[in-house]
């Protein structure tokens, strides 16, 4: 298996359409795989690149066969964790997000989609503003209240949230977690700036 191909800071992979959904860094995301395209672009990334890929949101979930504008341009490097056939024939993946990457071109051939960016390293924080603690505080509090309402946020989510101390993955669990519309999702993966991502 060949390792992810990376040349002056770009990284080329295979990428995994999603519809309605957003990977981010740190995160576990179950995805099944129905369309031809998705399919042969990890079955090459499991073969090809180390079980790696590129996770990327379409902007349109009604668009079957997406081309480049089709696409938001921040994704996620993605590391194939498990892998189950499903009763319907479908493969069932679960990939875990490694970092964001930056797409700057995509290439269609050989029946599926690849692309190549540049990744965005997280940049871990010592010492924070007051500024950022009281938003921290209040996401924190506020999810006490989201809990109750939201259909799959729960009690152990929350807990787990609060245990968090890196505040950029803070932001991404609570993100992929607690936020049910892909756009807004895709808002905070595209927020490199830690009291961005955080105030989205």
């Amino acid at each position: 298996m060949s390792e992810i191909r990376e040349i002056d800071g770009m990284v080329t992979l295979p990428v995994v359409a999603l519809r309605g959904l957003v990977a981010f860094p740190g995160i576990q995301l179950n995805i099944e795989i129905i369309r031809p395209f998705s399919l042969k672009a990890f079955t090459t990334g499991a073969t090809n690149y180390d079980a790696k890929v590129i996770l990327l949101t379409q902007k349109d979930v009604a668009c079957e066969e997406p081309k480049e504008n089709d696409f938001y341009k921040m994704g996620v490097i993605a590391e194939i964790k498990h892998v189950v056939k499903n009763p319907r024939g479908n493969l069932n993946v679960v990939f875990e997000g490694l970092s964001r990457i930056r797409i700057k071109e995509f290439t269609i051939d050989s029946g599926f989609i690849t692309a190549t960016g540049v990744t965005k390293s997280e940049f871990k924080h010592t010492t924070v503003s007051n500024q950022i603690s009281a938003i921290h505080y209040e996401i924190k509090r506020r999810l006490a209240d989201i809990k109750d309402i939201h259909p799959n946020f729960t009690e152990e989510l929350r807990l787990n949230a609060e245990a968090i101390t890196d505040l950029g993955y803070f932001a991404d669990f609570v993100a992929s977690s607690a936020v049910i519309d892909y756009k807004n999702k895709q808002s905070i993966l595209e927020a490199i700036l830690l009291k961005t991502r955080l105030e989205k």
